[in-house]
C-alpha cells in the first residue's frame, strides 16, 4: 500500500519553491531548469523532479517531465513572501547579532518556516525599531518590549 502524500506545502517544498524563484529572478529568465535547482540545493535530479511534481499538484509551479519550471501566481506570491521574511531575518542576524553571512543565510532559511503572519507582523515591527536604532527610538523599544511581555503573559 502506497503511503499518502500530504495535500499541503511542507517546509522542504517551500525551500524548493524559493530556489526556483531565486534562479528565475537572478537569471532574468522566465523559467528554471531541474539541473539548476539540483545544483543550487545539492540534491539529485530525481529529488527535484519529485518535488516539482508535488509543487505542481499543489498549484505552486508549472512543470512537466523534461520541461522547464515556471511559477504560478500562487507560487510566486509565496516565494516572494518567504524571500522577504528570510531577508529581514538574515539582516537581523548579521546587523543586530553580528553573525557571519553564511550562518545568517542558513538560520534565516530555517527560521522562516516557523514564522506565521502574526509573528511576521511582530518581527517586522521590532525590526523597524531596531534596524536604525538611536536614542530617539528608546521609548518605542521599551513600549514594544512591554507589549511583548504582556502578549506572552510574562
Amino acid at each position: 500500500m502506497r503511503r499518502g502524500r500530504r495535500k499541503e506545502i511542507t517546509a522542504h517544498l517551500v525551500d524548493y519553491l524559493v530556489v526556483v524563484y531565486e534562479i528565475i529572478k537572478e537569471s532574468d529568465a522566465k523559467a528554471a531548469k531541474v539541473s539548476q535547482v539540483a545544483k543550487r540545493m545539492g540534491v539529485s535530479l530525481p529529488s527535484v523532479t519529485n518535488a516539482m511534481k508535488r509543487l505542481s499538484a499543489l498549484g505552486f509551479v508549472n512543470y512537466k517531465k523534461y520541461n522547464m519550471i515556471t511559477l504560478t501566481a500562487k507560487g510566486k506570491k509565496m516565494a516572494e513572501e518567504k524571500v522577504g521574511i528570510q531577508g529581514r531575518l538574515r539582516d537581523f542576524f548579521m546587523n543586530v547579532l553580528g553573525l557571519e553571512r553564511m550562518v545568517s543565510d542558513k538560520l534565516s532559511r530555517a527560521f522562516s518556516h516557523y514564522i506565521d503572519d502574526d509573528i511576521e507582523k511582530r518581527f517586522r515591527k521590532f525590526y523597524e525599531i531596531i534596524k536604525d536604532f538611536d536614542e530617539s527610538k528608546a521609548k518605542e523599544l521599551a513600549d514594544f518590549i512591554r507589549e511583548s511581555k504582556s502578549l506572552s503573559g510574562v
